[in-house]
């Protein structure tokens, strides 16, 4: 006998928000161990376009067995990319140990 886990069902679109639709997922990564990046919130460049990161990456495969995505949802090798908000949920991108240099 199999057990069949129910998918959460997202929504392209919650009124008077581009990103709330987007929270079950934020919570589901913050529950498994992932760690908010910075503020805990999403923040937009000066085009508009909203970042929420962790420091963490982020399991796609697991998001995709866990939530049913709209198609308006799209999943990269690291990204959730809302198309229709212009909004994403990612890994920040880690501190790097090479320093450069420059000779002016």
């Amino acid at each position: 006998m199999s057990q069949t886990l129910e998918k959460t069902v997202l929504v392209e679109k919650l009124p008077d928000s581009r990103t709330a639709h987007l929270q079950p997922i934020i919570d589901y990564l913050t529950a498994e161990g992932n760690t908010p990046a910075d503020q805990a919130m999403f923040t937009y460049d000066r085009d508009g376009y909203g970042s929420y990161y962790f420091k963490e990456a982020l399991d796609m495969a697991r998001l995709r067995a866990h939530f049913a995505f709209p198609a308006t949802i799209l999943l990269t090798k690291d990204t959730v990319q809302d198309t229709r908000n212009f909004v994403r949920i990612t890994q920040a991108n880690p501190a790097s140990d090479v320093v450069l240099k420059f000779n002016v």
